[in-house]
């Protein structure tokens, strides 16, 4: 297993290090894009960005999911690989033309519905292209992942990256909040356009299947699909009618504040996640008729995963009013309590991280999504009810409380599933893990500026040397080691 994890590293590096470029980007898109147009331009920002993200789930129909898998299934047989691709291909475009038709017509209901007037009219018809265009991004993405095109879906993202950042803050400082969803479609114009010139670099044939092969193929792609379907559909939708509710309510500067909190809390651990569960699921889903081999993974996972992920929570506690003026503004300061909140959700994220792959494993994708609609509708519904009750700075609760119960509703589907139980191991690490967490959750609270980092900086040496050591010994695995190689390399 210890030479399972160090391929599981390898395979995954790629990936993180595009993931974190990407991050990089984002923020400085998002830091030029807050300070051209302040907190309430960059609410209505974010809101466009949550209604092209709830369009894009629902446009594509899981495909992009279920296409990695059926792609990566099918790569072995070049005939079978170029129709799947052919297959994959046409019915994300036919898709996504289709909504992208529905959001120009339905237009000026969209508008009233985000923002309550129809002055944003033009900008949701504009982003009507923008749905053709990340149907398009996402089918790219997904072949060079199915055919473990890994260094060339790293280049286009990472050049994707670069040109979509520069391209969207040079045309917000040209036409200020009115470009907005302009500078959008241009991130994601680059992405679909370097992904396609990736694809074409494969010089994969690609054949048109017979209409019996392009049914079942169709078939295949769409069954897996169906969770992450639902779940991102359901998500995008929550989180929308979440950042509805705070602009009714609140303000747009209230929507920017909540939007920044959010993206501060999941910075680190969304690129963990990412990167691990490209390794994950194809490694899970193989003894996915094997409960012990599969509970065995399952604790290894975890074991793996919050160890690393308590160091870097650790660290967003701490830096979180930092990264807040430094990723935006003075502005966005206000929301250090929603971070602080949202963190421990988070944490709680990770833990439940293998026992969600681990249904879509066991090919339950109706399971998935009924306990991701738990999840979101749980968040929006309790974001209204602290909202209510105690304010604005009470949000950040909703999401720790409605992650309690994410835990719980997929703990229970493991043990249903296949009998899981924690491992002593894991078990230990938990407890461990999570007093860490608390101690500079609860530091972040009583010490402030250079005496919270006085404090607590050498508390965390001492929580990355035993996490070092717990790593050594259980999966021979060393981190500084692993660090002091890239930052030699780096150098050179």
């Amino acid at each position: 297993m210890e030479n399972e994890y160090k391929k599981m590293i390898k395979s995954s590096g790629i990936v993180a290090f595009v993931q974190v470029f990407q991050m990089i980007f984002a923020l400085i898109r998002n830091k030029g894009i807050s300070l051209l147009v302040g907190a309430a331009g960059f609410g209505v920002w974010s809101l466009f960005q949550t209604f092209i993200e709830m369009l894009s789930s629902f446009s594509v129909f899981g495909l992009d999911q279920g296409g990695v898998r059926e792609i990566a299934k099918s790569s072995e047989s070049k005939e079978l690989v170029g129709k799947t691709i052919y297959t994959f291909r046409l019915i994300i475009l036919v898709l996504s033309v289709l909504f992208g038709i529905l959001v120009f017509f339905f237009a000026p209901k969209i508008s009233i519905f985000l923002f309550g007037t129809d002055r944003f009219l033009i900008g949701v018809r504009f982003l009507s292209v923008t749905v053709v265009l990340n149907g398009i991004a996402r089918g790219g993405y997904a072949i060079l992942n199915g055919v473990r095109a890994l260094n060339k879906l790293a280049i286009s993202q990472i050049i994707a990256a670069i040109f979509g950042s520069i391209g969207s803050i040079l045309l917000v400082y040209i036409g200020g909040q009115d470009m907005l969803p302009v500078a959008l479609s241009v991130v994601i114009f680059t992405l679909a356009l370097f992904t396609t010139l990736y694809v074409r670099k494969l010089r994969i044939k690609v054949d048109r299947p017979s209409m019996h092969e392009f049914v079942n193929i169709t078939k295949q792609l769409l069954y897996m699909g169906l969770g992450f379907t639902i779940a991102g559909l359901i998500a995008t939708i929550m989180t929308l009618l979440s950042r509805s509710y705070l602009s009714d309510h609140y303000s747009l500067q209230s929507v920017g504040i909540y939007q920044a909190s959010w993206t501060i809390s999941n910075l680190y651990v969304s690129v963990l996640l990412n990167a691990m569960g490209i390794d994950f699921m194809p490694r899970l889903s193989k003894v996915a008729n094997d409960d012990i081999k599969m509970n065995d993974m399952i604790n290894q996972q975890i074991n793996f995963a919050m160890t690393l992920g308590a160091l870097g929570i650790s660290l967003v506690i701490l830096f979180a009013p930092f990264l807040l003026l430094l990723l935006y503004s003075n502005e966005f300061t206000t929301g250090i309590n929603i971070v602080r909140w949202q963190i421990l959700g988070v944490s709680l994220r990770i833990l439940a991280f293998p026992f969600s792959y681990s249904i879509m494993a066991k090919a339950k994708p109706i399971q998935y999504a009924i306990i991701q609609i738990l999840f979101w509708c749980g968040d929006y519904l309790l974001l209204m009810l602290f909202s209510s009750m105690w304010g604005f700075n009470a949000l950040g609760v909703n999401y720790l409380v409605a992650y309690i119960g994410y835990l719980v509703l997929t703990y229970m589907a493991c043990r249903y599933n296949q009998g899981f139980r924690f491992s002593p191991l894991v078990r230990n690490v938990m407890i461990q893990v999570f007093a860490f967490i608390m101690l500079f959750w609860i530091n972040s609270y009583i010490f402030e500026g250079v005496v919270l980092y006085f404090v607590s900086i050498p508390i965390w040496f001492v929580q990355l040397w035993l996490a070092n050591r717990h790593l050594k010994e259980t999966m021979d695995i060393n981190i500084t080691q692993i660090l002091f190689n890239r930052w030699k390399k780096i150098k050179r």
